[in-house]
């Protein structure tokens, strides 16, 4: 009997030892390993974390249980905690059944010689874990407390990577607070910011992690979530926290709209551009995908079909699968065409064009306009290449996004362009376009010049319609200017007008620049930008963008006669 109470006695010590060594090492899932590394004890969270429960775990090799490129880390570390007493946290993943990743798993442990020379290991889930860039880079809504549109857009790319490896689904709401914002502006600061915290923690702890949740306008929020999140019962407790807060009682109508956010094998620098187009969509209460057989085209999938219009644009760059129409410009005051402006028309499945603005729009904000600028060099290259050889000497201009030039694998690609076509360079010109602001003006500069020693004249585009453009004016040599449409009206129409478009002719003759006036429609602007001194004029009173440039020369032949 008395060895028996020994032996249960030993047994309960045992037990107590285990314990008060895991306490030493919290964590989801708690296991003990023997000195060949094989589990003995494991409890926790095991089904999340690897794929079984705990009662299956016994005698499984731990190693084996880690994915591949993990297992050379891990037995290296368990050989360091059986001298030094201690293995410092490490962050290693799971193989699980279907072959699939666990989510990140920070490990951490002990060695213990005088325990049998077992090793007692915490693992944790680390899904939460943001990269330190991104971290980083985060920036919030004061009075919430919620993510900014971009950072909303960063964290959610971060989470749709970390899904796509461990197969689980989010869905995406928008939310909608009818009414909140001049409610907020009736309210006390301090009730207020007591309301505004009070939202943004609801948001929060319904987002994915605790924190993949935003602000993205006075009166929406965005969050990314579990598909099993209560999202009409999250809504009424919006609604009630926001009427008990209301001084008149009344509160707000929640609205919300969800939609999948998954994701197929998307490269993580696109998928962050993807997103963030999404989500603007989203906000803009517009249909929700960008595709050539519908230009918005409803669909449940937020960023895939974002993706598959990415894709499909892609395609259609690369391949030089776009129309190009080719509008004149003409020397004032005699009319003669100086040269051509080249211009991309994309037309959906059905023939329709598609508005240029949004091709461009949506190519700058998905990252992709540098391939569309670099497959428009290659195609009017190609293009004057052909006009040369029937004898027809064209100027052309092509345009290039301010982003572009931020890009230094598109100038690299254009330069490499230009020295294999050196035939072709003199009768090519550049516009560069101000749809997207150059941040690091110095750098352009450099790039402009190194395009100049080719030959090829610069002109800047939308000129007048930003503090911005004398920026670069004085930062960058450029030969041409092109004065907006809309300013010219605008300053035409009175004496002081007038005066300061004549300055800022005289302006950029001073530099040796000439200056073109854009979307000139009747022979009362032709005038007024003539006495202004302008050199070019543009516009539909002297052609219409045509794809047959011969048409220009039948048109004049047909108004001499």
């Amino acid at each position: 009997m008395d060895k028996l109470i020994k032996a249960r006695t030993t047994e309960l010590r045992k037990e107590r030892n285990r314990f008060a060594a895991l306490a030493f090492v919290w964590g989801d899932l708690l296991l003990e390993l023997d000195g060949d590394f094989r589990i003995v004890f494991a409890s926790g969270a095991s089904d999340g974390i690897l794929g079984r429960r705990p009662q299956d775990l016994a005698g499984k090799l731990f190693t084996g249980l880690l994915a591949k490129q993990f297992r050379p880390l891990v037995t290296e570390m368990l050989h360091v905690a059986r001298r030094r007493g201690r293995m410092d946290n490490i962050q290693v993943r799971f193989a699980q059944r279907n072959e699939l990743l666990s989510p990140p798993v920070s490990m951490s442990g002990y060695f213990l010689p005088d325990l049998g020379d077992h090793f007692f290991v915490a693992l944790r889930v680390a899904i939460n874990a943001l990269p330190p860039e991104v971290v980083g880079s985060i920036k919030r809504d004061n009075s919430t407390g919620l993510l900014d549109e971009e950072s909303l857009s960063k964290v959610v790319t971060e989470r749709l990577v970390a899904q796509r490896e461990t197969g689980t689904e989010h869905k995406f709401t928008l939310m909608t607070l009818n009414a909140f914002d001049p409610l907020c502006k009736r309210m006390e600061q301090i009730e207020r910011n007591e309301l505004m915290a009070s939202v943004g923690a609801f948001l929060r702890a319904h987002s994915v992690a605790g924190d993949t949740a935003g602000r993205l306008g006075a009166e929406q929020f965005g969050m990314l979530h579990r598909p099993d999140v209560p999202i009409g019962d999250l809504e009424k407790r919006i609604e009630e926290c926001v009427r008990d807060a209301d001084p008149k009682g009344i509160g707000v109508e929640v609205s919300s709209t969800v939609t999948d956010f998954t994701t197929d094998v998307i490269p993580p620098g696109d998928l962050a551009r993807g997103v963030l187009y999404s989500i603007r969509r989203f906000c803009d209460h517009q249909e929700h995908g960008f595709t050539f057989s519908r230009l918005m085209g409803q669909t449940g999938n937020l960023v895939n079909s974002t993706f598959s219009a990415m894709q499909d644009f892609g395609k259609r760059v690369d391949r030089l699968k776009f129309d190009v129409v080719y509008q004149p410009i003409v020397r004032l005051p005699n009319g003669e065409i100086h040269h051509f402006e080249a211009l991309v028309r994309f037309h959906d499945d059905d023939g329709k064009l598609i508005p240029t603005q949004e091709l461009i729009a949506f190519a700058e904000q998905v990252n992709m306009i540098h391939r569309l600028d670099l497959a428009m060099l290659r195609r009017s290259l190609k293009w004057i290449k052909s006009q040369l050889e029937t004898g027809i000497t064209v100027r052309v201009a092509v345009n290039i996004s301010g982003h572009s030039l931020s890009n230094p694998d598109f100038c690299r690609s254009a330069v490499a362009l230009f020295e294999r076509n050196h035939e072709t360079l003199q009768q090519l010109m550049i516009e560069i376009t101000e749809t997207s602001e150059i941040r690091d003006i110095d750098n352009a500069a450099r790039w402009i010049a190194r395009f100049r020693e080719f030959g090829i004249e610069i002109c800047l585009d939308d000129f007048g319609t930003g503090a911005s453009n004398f920026r670069y004016l004085s930062a960058m040599d450029v030969d041409y200017v092109k004065v907006d449409g809309e300013s010219i009206r605008q300053s035409m129409k009175t004496i002081k007008g007038q005066a300061f478009m004549r300055s800022l002719v005289e302006l950029c003759h001073d530099i040796d620049v000439e200056v073109v006036g854009e979307m000139i429609e009747s022979d009362q602007m032709r005038d007024l930008i003539t006495k202004a001194g302008f050199d070019f004029a543009q516009g539909y009173l002297f052609g219409k963008p045509e794809a047959d440039i011969s048409l220009y020369w039948r048109d004049r032949a047909g108004r001499r006669s």
